[in-house]
């Protein structure tokens, strides 16, 4: 937290920072509007285009509101990492609300994405729900739909053969959406072609825990190819 009082007429008579470390307290700072500190009805509007910089320089949420007559609070916060992509020959953060950020810059709002990956094929314009119209720093509205990949978590992140998953890489064929996971379980790997398009009125995910279940059991590499109308194929690895 940080507190600076100003007794001149109209000038900004207090102002709180709470922030969630020194380093988004110092950014802050320096882009804080100054002719606000001498005419506080400034703040109405600058903190607008403060909040709007900042969310777009770096992985954070900026509010600021006005507690009294003259007198501000501003709150920063590191912005949690949903997912971690791999795209374009690197790694990004996508959050819950659809902001993507590129990852690897040691900064804590990562660790809530987990280790596992979701890496998406570099194929052009034929790859529907991706738009290359993306920049390359910064923070911008994720090109990637992430309906998908809720959808998906939501149907299977419950399952056994979910949780021992450290990549899925999603693409579409025929119109449809093909999952591929690698699959590690202590010395074994798996590889797990799904396509839930195949299966309607299926459990699907649970069915694919029960044969993962029998297969870990009896050991062995496996490849679990449920991309068929109705039928799970296995085959070795």
């Amino acid at each position: 937290m940080y507190m600076r009082d100003y007794k001149c007429w109209f000038s900004l008579s207090g102002y709180t920072v709470i922030a969630q470390s020194q380093e988004l307290e110092r950014r802050l700072w320096e882009v804080f509007p100054q002719r606000c500190l001498s005419f506080w009805p400034y703040m109405l509007s600058d903190s607008d285009g403060m909040k709007e910089y900042l969310e777009r320089d770096m992985p954070v949420t900026v509010d600021t509101h006005m507690d009294g007559i003259g007198r501000f609070t501003t709150k920063i916060d590191w912005l949690g990492a949903w997912v971690k992509i791999r795209w374009r020959g690197q790694v990004w953060c996508i959050s819950h609300d659809g902001r993507m950020w590129l990852s690897g810059l040691g900064r804590p709002n990562e660790e809530s994405a987990g280790r596992l990956i979701w890496r998406i094929p570099d194929t052009g314009n034929s790859q529907e729900g991706i738009s290359l119209q993306a920049p390359m720093s910064g923070v911008f509205k994720s090109p990637i739909s992430t309906e998908v990949i809720a959808s998906f978590l939501e149907d299977f992140r419950g399952c056994q053969w979910f949780g021992d998953a450290n990549e899925i890489t999603w693409e579409r064929r025929a119109g449809m959406d093909l999952f591929t996971l690698n699959i590690t379980h202590g010395r074994q790997k798996f590889t797990l072609y799904l396509q839930r398009e195949k299966y309607s009125g299926q459990d699907i995910g649970a069915e694919i825990d029960e044969l993962y279940s029998r297969l870990i059991n009896e050991g062995g590499n496996h490849i679990i190819d449920a991309t068929y109308e109705g039928k799970i194929n296995l085959r070795n690895l």
